[in-house]
C-alpha cells in the first residue's frame, strides 16, 4: 500500500475522526488527491478529522501528494508524527489557514525532516489560533520551524518541548508573538527562557552540552 486514502474515497471519509497509521513499511502518503473533474463537489476535505496520527512509517514522503485547494483538516486538534524517517516538513505555509483547530503537534523522531512548514515564495502573516503545546524531539537535521520570513501568531501557546534538535540555530527568521509562552522544556522537568522563543531556541543550541 502506497498511499491510504485516495481521490474517489475522500468522500466516504466525510465522517472520519480518527486515523491511525503504524508500522506501513511501504507507504510513500497519507492522502493522494488528484484535482480533476471528478473532484469538483467537494467542499471540504475530512472535516470531522480529530486525531491524525502517522508513526514508523520509513518511507512517508508526503502527507499529501498535492494539497487541495479546498479546505482540509478544518477541525484537527491532535497531530502526532513519529519515526517518519523520509519526511522533510508536514505542510506548505499556505495551508497553515487549514489548522485553525490545532491544539497539540508532536514531532518525533524524523531523521531527516529539515522544517516543520516549507518554505513559501513569499512573506505570511501565520495564526495558530488554538494551538496549546508543541513538541520536537530527535529531529537532527530540523534548521528552523520555518525558514523564510513570516510573523507567527501563537496567542493560546503555553507549552514547547524540545531535544535533540542539534541544528536549530532560531525557531523561525520571522516575528514570533507568543503572549502567554514562559519558557521552554529542555528535559521533563527542566525548562529555560531568555524572553522570547528565537532567543531561547539560540540559547539551547549554543549551550546544547548544557
Amino acid at each position: 500500500m502506497l498511499s491510504v486514502i485516495s481521490s474517489n474515497m475522500i468522500i466516504r471519509f466525510n465522517n472520519l475522526k480518527i486515523l491511525t497509521m503504524d508500522n506501513c513499511e511501504v507507504l510513500t502518503e497519507v492522502f493522494t488527491y488528484e484535482d480533476d473533474k471528478s473532484d469538483n463537489n467537494i467542499q471540504e476535505m475530512f472535516s470531522q478529522l480529530r486525531v491524525l496520527a502517522l508513526s514508523n512509517l520509513n518511507n512517508l514522503t508526503y502527507v499529501w501528494n498535492k494539497e487541495p485547494k479546498v479546505p482540509f483538516f478544518s477541525n484537527l486538534a491532535s497531530l502526532y508524527i513519529f519515526y517518519c524517517g523520509s519526511l522533510k516538513s508536514l505542510f506548505s505555509i499556505s495551508s497553515i489557514k487549514n489548522l485553525g483547530k490545532l491544539k497539540l503537534l508532536k514531532l518525533y523522531n524524523c531523521e531527516k525532516i529539515e522544517e516543520v512548514i516549507s518554505s513559501g515564495d513569499k512573506d505570511e502573516n501565520v495564526i495558530f489560533p488554538t494551538m496549546e503545546c508543541l513538541v520536537l524531539k530527535n529531529l537532527p537535521k530540523l534548521v528552523s520551524f520555518y525558514r523564510q520570513n513570516a510573523t507567527f501568531n501563537w496567542p493560546n501557546l503555553q507549552t514547547v518541548r524540545v531535544n535533540n534538535i542539534p541544528n536549530m540555530k532560531t525557531f523561525s527568521r520571522g516575528n514570533l508573538n507568543t503572549p502567554l509562552l514562559r519558557s521552554i522544556y529542555i528535559t521533563f522537568d527542566k525548562k529555560i527562557w531568555l524572553g522570547n522563543l528565537n532567543s531561547s531556541i539560540s540559547y539551547i543550541h549554543d549551550n546544547s552540552g548544557m
